[in-house]
């Protein structure tokens, strides 16, 4: 397996990396293939909705750090979405890339996707609306082919205000065997 870790915090070693890397250790450790993809590194701009890329093969016609991300997704078997929740859903940084996404729309197969996300929040209740974005993000995948992409999973962790507030929770252990399980 291939897995493609995408993580959309401005955090270069916050919470939501230390999770997205004990994933990555886990399906390491287990025997895949895994990369992480920090978005606070790359230069892109928001998509434009011209749909050229519909027209042209799923080629987007901004010329940005982005095309090789899609192009990394393209053969990945298993997508991560990494983000600490603002107000209650996706950073701004991730629903900008997800926006980008839209070139694979008609030709992203075959995939399962998991979500890794965090707050401050006290419980888990309070993420409900990420899980649903995550949900419906990856459905439109699923109503466009018609065939394989899936919600396979998600790592949550609460109470994750302080840097490195991960470490001690659950979720470090559940990242891990997320990953080792994929």
């Amino acid at each position: 397996m291939k897995a493609l870790v995408v993580c959309g915090s401005m955090r270069k070693n916050g919470n939501t990396n230390i999770l997205a890397d004990e994933f990555i250790k886990g399906a390491k450790e287990a025997g895949h293939e895994a990369e992480k993809v920090s978005l606070r590194d790359l230069t892109f701009g928001d998509c434009f909705g011209c749909r050229a890329c519909h027209g042209n093969g799923g080629i987007c016609v901004q010329k940005d750090d982005i095309g090789n991300v899609l192009e990394k997704m393209k053969s990945a078997d298993v997508i991560v979405l990494a983000s600490p929740m603002y107000y209650f859903t996706w950073t701004g940084l991730m629903k900008r890339f997800l926006d980008r996404t839209y070139p694979l729309l008609p030709i992203l197969k075959n995939k399962d996707f998991y979500l890794i996300t965090l707050g401050g929040v006290p419980d888990k209740k309070y993420m409900a609306n990420i899980l649903s974005d995550f949900s419906m993000y990856v459905g439109c995948f699923k109503e466009f082919n018609q065939v394989g992409c899936r919600v396979a999973g998600n790592v949550i962790a609460t109470s994750a205000l302080k840097p490195g507030a991960v470490r001690e929770s659950k979720a470090l252990e559940e990242a891990y065997e997320l990953g080792k399980n994929i």
